[in-house]
């Protein structure tokens, strides 16, 4: 089976979006795209790379595109614990619903994803944006 080597996640803005996802997934920024986005200079077309230095996850691009369906082309699970949940709170992200087994989020620009307790993610459950 092919191994999964990245997420992208299409956006209207990746500059308001590629420091949000990185703070959230914990990845860095490639240093590359960090002086593109210090200075505002990404092409139209021009992506953003999440990357984890020791290559045990999946890199995510932050790809700008003209049309995106409402909620997004995306939606991730993630697994976190109340501190966990603040801290993306913090980052930007806003409670579009709470449900008795996890919470369902949005990132800045509407996109919308899940978070679930640890007990939850491993279960044999339907998951949670499905």
């Amino acid at each position: 089976m092919p191994d999964l080597a990245a997420i992208v996640i299409h956006c209207r803005d990746p500059y308001l979006l590629a420091p949000f996802w990185s703070a959230v997934t914990g990845l860095p920024v490639a240093k590359v795209d960090q002086v593109r986005l210090a200075d505002r200079s990404l092409g139209p077309t021009q992506a953003v790379l999440l990357r984890d230095p020791s290559g045990h996850r999946p890199d995510i691009w932050i790809s700008p595109a003209d049309d995106l369906p409402a909620p997004g082309r995306i939606h991730l699970d993630l697994v976190g614990d109340a501190e966990e949940r603040a801290a993306v709170l913090g980052a930007g992200a806003t409670v579009v619903r709470e449900l008795p087994r996890w919470t369902v989020l949005a990132d800045p620009e509407g996109n919308e994803f899940c978070l679930l307790p640890r007990a939850e993610a491993h279960g044999d459950q339907t998951p949670p944006g499905h």
